[in-house]
């Protein structure tokens, strides 16, 4: 009965997610859903890190297992991709609240709580059909939290997946997915780089605007906004 009511909120889960994924952003879509060639059946270093799992569990691992075993770390691929972007789109929302920036010793000439929507929000609210063109700000933030929000639903739809899965796998331990999470880690450094590197242009994109608004405050001239502004 209890495999009959997890399978039906699995069925639920996956309907919704259909509509879900839809209006999820597209880049990110595309890396959620592609399977890494680490992670695919001939990859050496997955085989490896298969063996690796079969010394520390009891259980024999057959032709079936091992693919149990494959599609239990592509979802937990799936996990650690969308953790990586929420991280991104976290920013992106602090940004825009005026929350990215923590308060320091060091006394800046301008303030650090202005709510500043990165430009790449500001670009893909402008090309948006639903956009409010009479409130940029309401229509950034609801874009951001929708985002978020999907971002968030995805995530969980996943992690009930992977419970599921690890259930049912004989062997399945803590010790199991730690093994597989470092792997799936080391594999997935260059999009955490790309990822944190975004984060570091938001900050800085988020102080040089500030700066901007603040020197914009002193009423320059005209002459002065030119050099400003380039």
């Amino acid at each position: 009965m209890e495999e009959q009511n997890l399978s039906q909120k699995m069925n639920q889960l996956s309907t919704r997610a259909t509509n879900e994924e839809e209006s999820l952003i597209k880049d990110i879509k595309v890396e959620i859903d592609k399977t890494p060639s680490y992670l695919t059946k001939r990859s050496e270093s997955f085989q490896a890190m298969t063996n690796q799992v079969r010394s520390t569990i009891s259980t024999t691992i057959t032709a079936n297992t091992k693919e149990d075993l494959r599609k239990i770390a592509i979802l937990i691929y799936k996990i650690m991709v969308i953790q990586s972007y929420q991280l991104l789109w976290a920013a992106y929302f602090k940004s825009g609240m005026g929350q990215l920036i923590m308060p320091s010793k060091t006394k800046l000439s301008y303030s650090i709580t202005l709510p500043i929507w990165p430009k790449e929000i500001k670009t893909m609210v402008l090309s948006s059909k639903n956009m409010n063109k009479t409130n940029e700000n309401e229509s950034c933030l609801k874009f951001v939290n929708n985002q978020l929000d999907k971002l968030e639903y995805q995530l969980k739809q996943y992690q009930m997946e992977l419970n599921s899965k690890a259930n049912y796998f004989q062997g399945y331990t803590l010790g199991v997915q730690r093994i597989i999470e470092t792997y799936i880690e080391q594999n997935l450094q260059p999009l955490r780089m790309k990822i944190e590197h975004e984060i570091e242009l938001v900050l800085y994109d988020y102080h040089i605007r500030a700066l901007k608004l603040e020197y914009s405050r002193h009423n320059p001239t005209a002459y002065q906004v030119c050099f400003i502004d380039k």
